[in-house]
């Protein structure tokens, strides 16, 4: 009776190692075009229909290119909140060229979290997020879908950063879309003064002749956010929804953007989100820009989307 019952619990025991170490989610293909994909993590299909789905969620990786963490990040933030039968979540893969991928895979030369064209097919990563966001708006798969957000977490950050102001994919379906930029090493400006400590807004006197070109400013904008004129790069963003969401103990230098243009928008994180924020409310003050902070998070993706502030952002607002 006693080997019965050993046998019965060393079942129960490996049944349940297998379950705490589910087999790793395979992505799905989102076809572009005939010859050009790429890969998007997701926990519904996104071409099945789903009555169930009241929001959707499109999560940005960060400069590791980690796309299934921060799938995983996203998915227990909703398994939180108890909602991950109502939230579809998207996380698209965004290559480089000495990333594994498949001979029809767009990849880019490090510049997709700026928006600029990849070096086969010719896709701006942001293209990428138009054309899912259009899938969704134009499938009629999800009939009690309410809202979709879009979130970004360092790279991940700079890419909601800007295409917050250049997609025009708001404009073009009665979608309700919001933005959250969680952590980026660097912003859009769109006027060429900077925060100083002792003058307040200024024009910087410095040797730094790029620091308005883009992606820290608005001058030499590269094709996808060149569709558009400076004018409305700003009033696009500072009418749509847009939060920042700043790890108050982000203040060290991993991975951070040291250049002249990237210094000059603060000296770590935490300062270059709120320098951004004061830029926005007064320079426009009708700004729609909200700021929130979590405190005693640093630079953790996972911890940034699954506080509390984040998971309000993304499942309750």
């Amino acid at each position: 009776m006693k080997i019965f019952k050993l046998l019965i619990l060393l079942s129960v025991l490996i049944l349940f190692s297998k379950g705490s170490h589910a087999h790793k989610l395979s992505p799905s293909d989102f076809q572009l075009s005939k010859n050009f994909k790429i890969k998007l993590y997701e926990n519904f299909p996104l071409n099945h229909p789903n009555p169930s789905i009241e929001r959707v969620v499109i999560v940005v990786h960060g400069i590791a290119r980690n796309a299934d963490e921060y799938f995983d990040y996203t998915q227990g933030a909703a398994q939180l909140e108890g909602l991950e039968d109502q939230v579809l979540i998207l996380a698209p893969h965004f290559k480089v060229e000495s990333d594994p991928r498949e001979s029809n895979e767009l990849y880019w030369r490090d510049s997709w979290k700026f928006g600029d064209l990849s070096a086969n097919g010719n896709f701006s990563s942001y293209d990428i997020l138009d054309r899912i966001i259009e899938n969704i708006g134009l499938s009629g798969k999800f009939p009690a879908l309410k809202k979709i957000i879009l979130i970004g977490h360092s790279a991940g950050g700079q890419v909601i950063a800007r295409y917050a102001a250049g997609s025009p994919i708001i404009d073009r379906y009665p979608l309700q879309i919001s933005y959250v930029i969680s952590n980026p090493s660097s912003y859009l400006y769109f006027s060429p003064e900077r925060f100083n400590q002792k003058n307040g807004f200024v024009i910087p006197e410095v040797n730094c002749p790029d620091y308005h070109s883009y992606p820290y400013g608005i001058r030499e904008t590269n094709s996808y956010m060149g569709h558009t004129g400076p004018e409305e790069l700003q009033v696009r963003f500072n009418h749509r929804k847009v939060t920042l969401l700043l790890g108050e103990s982000d203040t060290l230098s991993d991975y951070l953007d040291t250049s002249c243009e990237a210094n000059l928008q603060g000296k770590d994180r935490f300062e270059r989100g709120l320098n951004y924020y004061k830029f926005i409310k007064t320079f426009y003050p009708e700004s729609y820009l909200q700021l929130k902070t979590v405190p005693n998070i640093g630079h953790s993706g996972r911890e940034m989307i699954q506080s509390k502030p984040g998971r309000e952002l993304l499942f309750r607002l």
